[in-house]
């Protein structure tokens, strides 16, 4: 009997414990894994904030007064061409004035003629160039002894003018350059490399009194008289090659053709070139037409200058 009650007593006792202790860790679990759950933090998005707008990239412009699109006469695909592809691009983005850098026209090969642009491909390369600096070398000229012909330094470099001595092969001329300088002693540049004979297709006849690229131009105003090589040209402007590879623009009512034949002749008061302009005070001490030469004196000194550097008054 007395085992019973003790017994009925502990069991209950026993159990009561047993519900607590289990009740406690259960608690302390949750708890715990509540606090082990990873914190999100809850972050404001700030309002947008407007960007500043990229400056305008704008393209370079022409540098000259003159018509961009203007085409020499008789421009087409695939043709021999002179040009300043060069030098022309990178004068244009890296240069705060490429109007008054020095240019070199090279021969290259007209690849497509645009409207404004055509494609010019030089030592493999595309490269686009403004019409109005493209003049074309039409293929298949014939020449005859005594023209005189635009073409390049074939043995050298860059746009030159020659006169023909030799034109047994009229496609491919035997010729003095004009542009090269020559010296009484033999030591110029154009006395060493006279007679050279021009490819085919490579030149173009100039014709005497006609406005196309290559021709000489005397340019008047205000006491000066500047000179240079026709480029291209307008009704009402010019653009030209001049001193020092600077290209300019001029009014065309202010420029005259040097005539190809001025029938020069020892005594003839004549206008020379001298430091890259037109200078008055000369006459001619002699002439040889067959390598297109005068000898002149005057008040800048003598010289012997080439037959495009002199304008008979």
């Amino acid at each position: 009997m007395k085992k019973t009650l003790i017994f009925a007593i502990a069991l209950p006792l026993a159990m009561a414990m047993a519900g607590c202790g289990s009740s406690t860790p259960k608690e302390n679990n949750k708890d715990k894994s509540q606090d082990q759950q990873p914190t999100t933090e809850v972050v404001e998005t700030p309002q947008e904030v407007a960007q500043e707008a990229e400056p305008e990239v704008k393209e370079p412009k022409f540098p000259w007064d003159f018509p961009e699109g203007n085409k020499n006469e008789g421009l087409e695909e695939g043709q021999t061409i002179l040009s300043i592809q060069s030098f022309y691009p990178n004068a244009l983005k890296e240069k705060d004035n490429p109007a008054n850098e020095t240019y070199i026209f090279y021969n290259a090969i007209l690849t497509s003629v645009g409207n404004t642009q055509s494609s010019v491909r030089y030592f493999g390369e595309e490269i686009p160039m403004p019409n109005a600096l493209i003049i074309p070398i039409p293929a298949d000229q014939q020449a005859k002894k005594g023209d005189i012909v635009l073409t390049w330094w074939q043995s050298g470099s860059g746009m030159q003018r020659a006169i023909v001595k030799d034109a047994s092969n009229p496609s491919a001329p035997k010729v003095d350059y004009l542009d090269l300088n020559y010296k009484e002693d033999g030591k110029g540049f154009a006395n060493e490399h006279a007679d050279e004979q021009l490819k085919p297709n490579s030149f173009v006849v100039l014709k005497d009194g006609e406005w196309q690229p290559g021709a000489q131009v005397v340019v008047s105003g205000d006491g000066s008289f500047d000179v240079g090589t026709l480029i291209s040209c307008t009704d009402d402007k010019v653009l030209l090659k001049c001193f020092a590879g600077k290209i300019r623009v001029f009014k065309r009512s202010a420029c005259k053709l040097i005539p190809l034949k001025q029938n020069l002749k020892p005594g003839d008061e004549v206008m020379s070139i001298f430091a890259g302009s037109m200078k008055t005070g000369y006459k001619v001490k002699k002439v040889d037409e067959k390598i297109g030469r005068v000898w002149v004196e005057g008040s800048f000194g003598d010289d012997i200058v080439n037959i495009l550097e002199v304008y008979k008054l």
